[in-house]
């Protein structure tokens, strides 16, 4: 069985699921892919919200998920907070974890980067004392990318990263060999049929290492340990 750490799966949280009967969708999706753990990940524009709405909103939606039921599939909640300036200094910023746990999904606005993107991962890890975890890497550019590298920071991947020529697919493989990337994600939009053929197919891809990234995937939702290969 398998964690998706990257899912916008909770109705009319985000844009990601326009409805109850679309997030069920995308569970029944999640639960044929084998899934059974999902983090639930909806978008916090620190421009756009407050941290209090967010949670509100956040709070209805699972509930309402939740009743309707989920099988045998965890929903965790959390959130895919965009990097944006003075993040670090946001009140609330840790309330917008991964539920349980220190660890924060950020999403890199479009490049190129300004310096205070640095500064600001600096100093969510320094002074608010979380763990970033960088969404989908597989959406910026090959500098971008190894500049998010060189961040001391754990990354995810989307699944859809690995269907991509043989040449991306062979890159990303290798940074899941070498340490690099962590977790796997559906980032799931819609009613995730598309998205949860990736997750099988990237399954597959990753082969003998995939129970490595979901022994990763489990050890930072139960405790912030991340595995070494």
């Amino acid at each position: 069985m398998y964690v998706d750490f990257h899912a916008h799966i909770l109705p009319c949280a985000d844009h990601g699921s326009e409805s109850l009967e679309m997030s069920l969708l995308q569970l029944k999706h999640a639960r044929e892919a084998g899934v059974d753990t999902i983090v639930a990940t909806p978008h916090f524009y620190p421009g756009e919200d407050t941290v209090d709405a967010f949670l509100e909103r956040r709070e209805k939606a699972y509930n309402e998920l939740v009743s309707a039921g989920t099988g045998e599939v965890k929903i965790v909640r959390a959130a895919e907070v965009q990097l944006a300036t003075d993040i670090e200094k946001l009140e609330g910023l840790e309330k917008l974890c991964i539920e349980g746990t220190n660890y924060i999904l950020l999403e890199f606005p479009a490049e190129p980067w300004p310096y205070w993107i640095y500064d600001s991962v600096t100093e969510i890890i320094r002074n608010r004392r979380l763990r970033p975890i960088c969404a989908h890497i597989d959406r910026y550019s090959h500098l971008g990318r190894d500049k998010i590298l060189r961040l001391n920071v754990d990354v995810q991947l989307n699944a859809s990263a690995l269907l991509d020529s043989r040449r991306h697919r062979h890159y990303y493989l290798d940074l899941i060999a070498d340490d690099a990337v962590h977790i796997l994600g559906s980032d799931v939009h819609g009613d995730g049929a598309y998205s949860y053929k990736d997750f099988t197919s990237a399954i597959k891809k990753i082969g003998k290492l995939m129970p490595y990234m979901t022994a990763n995937a489990r050890k930072i939702l139960k405790s912030g340990e991340k595995t070494k290969w």
